[in-house]
């Protein structure tokens, strides 16, 4: 029998700091465009009838040694029901003999992993003295790109958020206030992007909501919402002007922001300046003028959500943490 370790949710809060998440994902990202981590084909469907997506994602990390997938999607009645809209789970296996070797809620890893991501896209690819952030979507994955990207570039002084929910943009913004000199909600988005150094949207929306004309020379966009054939948050025109880059090619010309530009024509493979990992190893240079308009399109790879349940599952070996079952 294998003994499986099983972590919920309040395991991997305890076990995984946003700092040791952000160098995680970092160097799991930096492993795959040299060929050390490896993303296996997406699985992303529409589950009509329960208003639900349902997805798998998988993959393996040779360096840490940390073989596979996590499963579960969105529940748009979730909320209605006093849920998380994003409910997931993780398994993970023993890479030599095949043998499952813990269990991982990933409800959690999924938050924390997103927000390392756009935290990384503004390290990289926003200019180093932006002032004014704008937060496109006040949702729980709002709230995590909104944290994460404060902790890596403190030289914000004001926060504009916009969600069509008010009193969502308003509930934000008054957790934010005692961290930021200045924090508006917009009821529109334009007010929100017009004078943005950096714009994230994580609206989980079907429809563009940022326009081309709003964005100024020097802006920097984490394009988080958009997981899924439709989704859609940005003006296809964006991508004429915009220094492109993903997390995933594949995965982002057919799931995400990205797909429009690609199925309109705007953009083909070749018109991708980098995937993210290729910045953070150094094979090619991020930003390289003030005013050239960046774009990171991040649809949640599988190395992202190994690299951060493989060390929760260490961690938690070394510390006794996390309850034991025989399969």
């Amino acid at each position: 029998m294998a003994e499986v370790i099983v972590l919920n949710d309040q395991d991997v809060e305890k076990l995984v700091s946003f700092e040791e998440n952000l160098k995680l994902v970092e160097q799991a990202f930096a492993d795959f465009s040299r060929g050390k981590s490896h993303v296996f084909p997406v699985i992303r469907e529409k589950i009509a009838k329960q208003q639900g997506i349902f997805g798998v994602k998988s993959g393996y990390l040779e360096t840490q040694n940390v073989l596979g997938f996590k499963a579960g999607g969105f529940w748009s009645g979730n909320k209605d029901r006093g849920l998380a809209s994003h409910q997931s789970v993780m398994v993970l296996f023993d890479s030599s003999t095949g043998e499952p070797s813990a269990f991982v809620a990933a409800n959690y890893v999924t938050q924390i992993r997103t927000a390392a991501v756009g935290a990384i896209g503004c390290k990289y690819l926003a200019r180093p003295a932006s002032r004014v952030l704008a937060v496109i979507g006040a949702g729980q994955q709002g709230r995590n790109q909104l944290a994460a990207t404060l902790k890596v570039m403190p030289s914000f002084q004001e926060v504009r958020i916009y969600d069509q929910d008010r009193a969502m943009a308003t509930a934000l913004a008054k957790d934010v206030a005692r961290y930021i000199p200045k924090v508006v909600t917009e009821k529109e988005p334009r007010p929100a992007c017009a004078e943005a150094d950096v714009i994230v949207t994580a609206a989980s929306s079907y429809q563009a909501i940022v326009l081309a004309e709003w964005i100024r020379p020097g802006t920097h966009i984490n394009a988080v919402g958009t997981d899924t054939r439709g989704k859609q948050e940005l003006d296809p025109e964006i991508f004429r002007r915009a220094k492109l880059v993903v997390d995933n090619i594949s995965q982002c010309l057919y799931l995400g922001e990205s797909q429009h530009a690609y199925d309109a024509g705007i953009i083909t493979r070749e018109s991708i300046y980098a995937e993210i990992g290729e910045i953070i190893s150094g094979m090619k240079p991020g930003r390289t003028t003030p005013d050239e308009i960046t774009l990171l399109d991040t649809t949640g790879v599988a190395i992202q959500d190994l690299a951060t349940a493989g060390y929760a599952v260490d961690q938690a070996r070394k510390k006794g943490l996390g309850t034991r079952v025989w399969l």
